[in-house]
Formats: structure tokens, C-alpha cells, sequence
């Protein structure tokens, strides 16, 4: 699921991420996943968990969440999450989660927040030039 691309939103696999790059404390090469969409001015960086728990519940442990924030604050507009994957899940189930800290949740409602913001005061700007104010 997490190679595919969604039209213009992609979430890939970093090659060589885990140990390699904490090793070689490369931030580029830290967390499991990214997920990069056009319109949002910021990357996802994910650490990614399959199984924990089994097909009906899933165990977060807060250090999966303190280790990709950390790594996420390495790099420039990355926000930090974890994707989950319950085991032997299969549609029509829920079969992936992603999780965020409540500190990176309300940055992005922020961040989406700026951006309506922005489009209102542009549809009035427009509105003003219509009108030939």
C-alpha cells in the first residue's frame, strides 16, 4: 500500500532507513517511510509497525513516536507520525492506522488553518479587482 502512489500524494519506503542510518546518523536516511503531499508545505516522516497486537488491536509504544520525532526535527518540514498495520487484516477491514502526537496534530490544523486563511484573503483580493476597487 505505502509504494503505491494516490495521484499526486505518495508515501515511499526510505532505502537503507533503520539501522543503517542511525548508524550513520543520516538524517535523510532515518524513519521507515515519507509521505510528501502537493499541498501541504510539509513531508511526513513515519516510522512504520506491522503486527503489534494482532488482527483486532493494535499496541503504540510512545518510543516508536519520541524516535521519529526526533528524527523528523533532523530535517526541514518534516512532521513526525506512525503508521500501523494490523496483522492478517484484509479488506473490507481496517487495515493501516496512522497515529500522531497531539502536538503534531494541532500543527498541522494549524498549518491548515494558515492556508485557509491565505485562500480567503486571495478570493476577496480577486473579488476587490472584479469589482474595480
Amino acid at each position: 500500500m505505502l509504494n503505491e502512489p494516490y495521484g499526486k500524494n505518495v508515501w515511499r519506503r526510505i532505502p537503507g532507513s533503520g539501522a543503517f542510518g542511525t548508524q550513520m546518523d543520516y538524517g535523510q536516511l532515518k524513519g521507515d517511510l515519507m509521505g510528501k503531499y502537493s499541498f501541504l508545505p510539509f513531508t511526513f516522516r513515519a516510522e512504520a509497525k506491522v503486527g503489534y497486537g494482532g488482527a483486532k488491536q493494535i499496541t503504540m509504544k510512545r518510543e516508536w513516536f519520541d524516535k521519529v520525532r526526533e528524527e523528523a526535527a533532523c530535517n526541514f518540514n518534516e512532521l513526525a507520525c506512525v503508521v500501523m498495520k494490523y496483522s492478517n487484516a484484509h479488506p473490507p477491514n481496517t487495515q493501516h492506522v496512522i497515529a500522531f502526537d497531539f502536538e503534531t496534530f494541532q500543527k498541522i490544523l494549524d498549518i491548515i488553518e494558515s492556508m485557509q486563511d491565505e485562500i480567503i484573503e486571495l478570493y476577496a483580493e480577486v473579488g476587490t479587482l472584479e469589482h474595480g476597487e
